[in-house]
C-alpha cells in the first residue's frame, strides 16, 4: 500500500513536472523569440524624426516642388484610442492604494479604477476640445482624423501580423499550427505618435505649443509641406502675330495676360495618402533580414502619386531620423535623417507656361472660330463645332541635338487643390479628359504628318525611287474612285497633277500632302515593311520617361475580325488605318529626320542616359523630306502655308522671323467618336464628340544651320491641322523666341 501510494506521488509530481517543462520549453524556446523581443522593447523606447522630401527641379534650377517649413501636430495613440485614461487611472489607483492591492481581487480594483476614471476621460475630453479650437477644427472632424489614425494602424498591423505568421510558418514544423495570435504583439505603431494635423502653419503651431505642456501625449514636430511655387502662373501673350481677327483684345490692348493654372502639373504630378501597398512595399523591418528601412511608411505619410512625384518616389523619398532611448541607462542614440533626392528636369517651366496660355481658350486659338470651318460641308460630315467652343489637345516642345523635352503640355490642366476639391469632375467629364497626359499616354492617329516617315522608308528600303515621279490620279485604285482617294479629289473633285501640269517629285508631294504618292509608295513597300519601319521609328514602344500610363503606340493591329492586308499598307501611307501614337512620337520621329536618321531618345529626367540608335536613312530622301517639309510652310502651294478666312482674305500662317527657318506638315486624322451614356435614355447613347483630329509638326532653326527644335500639336476633333494646330504652333515658336532658345 505504502509502495504504491510512493509510485502514485511519484507519477503525479512527474506529470506536473512535465506539465512544468512543456510550458518551459513554450516560453522559452518555441516563443522564447517573442517573449525575449518584448522584454527588450520595454527597456527600449524608439522615436522618429522627421526628414524632407527631395525637390524637383527645371533646367533652369528653378524649383517646381519642394517641402516647406511647417509643422505636424502628433498624438499618441494611447491618447487616440483612450486608452490612455484608463492607464492612468489604473496607476493612480495602484498608487493610492499600495499597500492594500496585493489583497484586492480583480472586481475590487476594477472598482477602485472606475472611480477615478472620469476624471482622466475629462481631461482627454478637454485636450481635443482645445486642439479641434486651436486647429481651427469642428469635433466631427477631429474626431475623423483620429477614426482615421485608428483605420490605418489596424490596417498596417494586418499587413504586418500576416507577414509575421507566414515567416513563422516556414520556420516551424509545417505539421506545428501556427495562429495569428502568435505573432500578434504590439507594434511600435501602437506606442508611437500620429499626425493628427500635417503642414500646418507657424501661428497654428505656436497655439498647439502651449497645450503641449498642459495635455498628455500631445506633440508638435516639424515637417514639411509639399509646395508647388509654379503651379499657377501669370503670363502675359503678345497677340500682335495672332491670326488677324484674333489680335485685338478686350479691351483693345495687344496683350493679354493669362492666368495659368495647373503648370506642368501632369510632368510633376502630386502626392496621395498611404495605401496597404506602400507599407507592404517598405515595411519597417524586413521581415526575412530583420533590416530596418528608415525610409518606411508610418500611417498618414504622404506618397508620391503621379508624374516625377510618383515615379521618383524612393530618389525623392528621404530617410528618417531615429533616436533610441535605452530606459535603463536614460543613454540616447540619436541617428541624424538624410533628406531625399533632387530631380532636375528638362522642361523649362517658363516655357511650359507659355505654351498652356496660347493654349488656353481665353486667348481663342483654341477655340473655335469661323476660319476653322470648311468652305463646304459635305453631305454626311460632321456638323461643325458651334464658334467659341473650347478646343483640347497637346503640345510639345522638343531639342533635336539633345532629345530633351522642353514643354509638354496637355489642356485642360488642372491645380492640385482642384483635384482634392472637385476630383470627381475631372475624371468624369470624357470631353476634356482632363487627367490624361494628352501629349504621352493617348492615341492618335496620325494623319499625314506620316508622311515624311513613309517616303524616306520608302527610298532607304530600295522600293521606291527618288527621281521616281507619280501621277495623281484622284483615286488610287483605277476602277473606285470612292475608295483611297486624294484630298483634292475628295474635296475638289480635281488632282494635284492636274492643277501642277505634271506627275510629282517628292518635296512637292510633301509640300501638297498628295494622298496618291503616298498610297504608291507604301503599296511598293508592302504591309510587312510598313510596319516593320514604323517600329524602327519607335511607335509601338515605349520611351521610359519615367511618368505615367506611357501609350507605347500601336502599329499593324487590325480591328478583330479583320487580318492585316495591302490595303492596310495603303491606309498607313497616310497614317490611317491600324495606327496610332502620340504628340511625343511625332516629335520624336521628326527629331530623328532632322539627326539624319539618329534616334535619339526623348528625355524629361536630366540624370537619365542618353539612347541612341542609328536607322541608317538614305541622305538623299533625308533632304527631299527636309525640302518638302520648308514647301508645305514656306510656299504658296503648301498646305501649311495659307490661312484662308470666311471673307475671302488670306494671309500666312507662320509669322516671317528674320534669321529663321520653319519646316512643317499639316495633319488631318480621322477620329473615333466620343460616346457617352444619353442621361434621359439609358439604352441610348449620344455622341459627345466627332470629326477629325488636326495636327501639325514642325521643325524650326536659325536660317542656313539645321532645324534646333520640333514642335508637335494636336487638338482633338478641330479639323484642318492649317487652320487650327498651325497658328498654335507659330506661337510657340515665338515663345521659343520669347525666352531666348532662338
Amino acid at each position: 500500500m505504502f509502495h504504491r501510494r510512493l509510485w502514485l506521488l511519484f507519477l503525479g509530481a512527474g506529470g506536473a513536472g512535465a506539465v512544468l517543462a512543456g510550458q518551459s520549453y513554450r516560453l522559452t524556446v518555441a516563443q522564447g523569440e517573442r517573449h525575449l523581443a518584448a522584454a527588450e522593447a520595454r527597456l527600449v523606447s524608439e522615436r522618429w524624426t522627421p526628414t524632407q522630401r527631395g525637390m524637383i527641379l527645371d533646367r533652369k534650377g528653378r524649383v517646381l516642388a519642394r517641402d516647406e517649413a511647417s509643422y505636424d501636430i502628433r498624438v499618441r495613440y494611447r491618447v487616440i484610442t483612450e486608452e490612455w485614461a484608463y492607464s492612468e487611472a489604473a496607476r493612480r489607483a495602484r498608487r493610492e492604494h499600495r499597500d492594500a492591492w496585493p489583497t484586492l481581487d480583480r472586481a475590487q480594483r476594477d472598482a477602485l479604477v472606475q472611480r477615478l476614471l472620469p476624471e482622466h476621460q475629462a481631461t482627454l475630453r478637454a485636450m481635443w476640445a482645445d486642439l479641434a479650437q486651436a486647429l481651427g477644427l469642428s469635433a466631427e472632424e477631429l474626431e475623423q482624423r483620429k477614426s482615421a489614425v485608428r483605420r490605418d494602424v489596424a490596417r498596417m498591423a494586418m499587413t504586418v501580423w500576416d507577414r509575421w505568421l507566414e515567416a513563422r510558418r516556414e520556420e516551424v514544423n509545417r505539421e506545428q499550427e501556427v495562429t495569428l495570435e502568435d505573432v500578434q504583439r504590439p507594434l511600435r505603431e501602437h506606442q508611437e505618435s500620429h499626425p493628427i494635423a500635417q503642414g500646418v502653419a507657424e501661428e497654428v503651431g505656436h497655439r498647439v505649443r502651449r497645450l503641449v505642456e498642459k495635455y498628455p501625449g500631445l506633440e508638435i514636430a516639424p515637417s514639411g509641406r509639399r509646395a508647388y511655387p509654379f503651379e499657377t502662373m501669370e503670363v502675359e501673350v503678345d497677340r500682335a502675330s495672332f491670326p488677324s481677327p484674333l489680335r485685338a483684345p478686350p479691351p483693345g490692348a495687344p496683350v493679354q495676360a493669362v492666368k495659368v493654372e495647373g503648370v506642368a502639373t501632369h510632368i510633376i504630378g502630386w502626392e496621395r495618402g498611404l495605401a496597404a501597398e506602400d507599407i507592404a512595399r517598405r515595411p519597417r523591418v524586413d521581415p526575412k533580414t530583420g533590416v530596418v528601412d528608415r525610409g518606411h511608411y508610418q500611417p498618414r505619410d504622404r506618397v508620391g502619386a503621379r508624374g516625377i512625384e510618383g515615379s521618383h518616389e524612393d530618389t525623392l523619398r528621404g530617410q528618417r531620423g531615429r533616436v533610441t532611448t535605452h530606459r535603463d541607462t536614460g543613454e540616447e542614440q540619436v541617428v541624424e535623417h538624410v533628406p531625399g533626392g533632387d530631380v532636375r528636369l528638362t522642361v523649362d517651366v517658363a516655357l511650359q507656361a507659355r505654351v498652356q496660355a496660347l493654349m488656353d481658350p481665353s486667348v481663342g486659338l483654341a477655340a473655335v472660330q469661323p476660319w476653322h470651318h470648311p468652305a463646304v460641308t459635305p453631305a454626311g460630315q460632321p456638323t461643325p463645332l458651334a464658334d467659341g467652343t473650347p478646343l483640347f489637345g497637346a503640345a510639345v516642345v522638343l531639342e533635336i541635338d539633345s532629345g530633351e523635352i522642353l514643354a509638354m503640355a496637355s489642356t485642360p490642366s488642372f491645380t492640385r487643390d482642384r483635384l482634392q476639391e472637385d476630383a470627381e469632375e475631372i475624371y468624369s467629364n470624357p470631353v476634356e479628359a482632363a487627367w490624361v497626359n494628352k501629349a504621352l499616354s493617348k492615341p492618335y492617329p496620325p494623319g499625314s504628318i506620316i508622311k515624311p516617315l513613309v517616303l524616306v522608308s520608302a527610298v532607304s528600303s530600295g522600293a521606291h525611287a527618288l527621281g521616281s515621279a507619280v501621277e495623281c490620279t484622284g483615286h488610287f485604285l483605277p476602277n473606285r474612285p470612292d475608295r483611297f482617294r486624294c484630298w483634292v479629289f475628295k474635296q475638289f473633285g480635281t488632282t494635284h497633277t492636274g492643277l501642277l501640269g505634271r506627275s510629282l517629285l517628292a518635296p512637292e508631294a510633301l509640300a501638297v500632302s498628295c494622298n496618291i504618292y503616298f498610297y504608291t509608295l507604301a503599296s511598293r513597300l508592302g504591309v510587312e515593311k510598313v510596319v516593320e519601319w514604323y517600329k524602327a521609328f519607335g511607335i509601338g514602344s515605349g520611351f521610359g520617361l519615367g511618368l505615367d500610363d506611357e501609350y507605347r503606340g500601336v502599329v499593324g493591329e487590325p480591328p478583330p475580325g479583320e487580318r492585316l492586308s495591302q490595303s492596310h499598307a495603303i491606309l498607313m501611307g497616310i497614317g490611317q488605318g491600324p495606327v496610332a501614337y502620340t504628340p511625343l512620337h511625332a516629335a520624336d520621329i521628326y527629331a530623328t529626320l532632322a539627326r539624319g536618321g539618329l534616334r535619339l531618345m526623348p528625355r524629361v529626367v536630366k540624370s537619365a542616359p542618353p539612347r541612341a540608335s542609328d536607322l541608317h536613312l538614305d541622305t538623299g530622301a533625308l533632304d527631299a523630306a527636309l525640302e518638302g517639309l520648308r514647301q508645305s510652310v514656306q510656299e504658296d502651294f503648301g498646305t501649311g502655308h495659307t490661312l484662308r478666312f470666311p471673307d475671302g482674305t488670306r494671309e500666312p500662317i507662320f509669322t516671317d522671323r528674320p534669321g529663321l527657318s520653319v519646316y512643317g506638315k499639316t495633319g488631318t486624322a480621322e477620329a473615333p467618336d466620343i460616346l457617352d451614356r444619353d442621361p434621359s435614355d439609358p439604352d441610348a447613347v449620344r455622341v459627345l464628340r466627332e470629326g477629325d483630329h488636326s495636327w501639325f509638326v514642325v521643325m524650326v532653326g536659325k536660317k542656313g544651320g539645321p532645324p534646333r527644335f520640333v514642335i508637335s500639336v494636336v487638338m482633338e476633333y478641330a479639323g484642318s491641322g492649317g487652320r487650327v494646330s498651325g497658328p498654335i504652333a507659330n506661337q510657340i515658336i515665338g515663345a521659343l523666341v520669347a525666352e531666348g532658345y532662338l
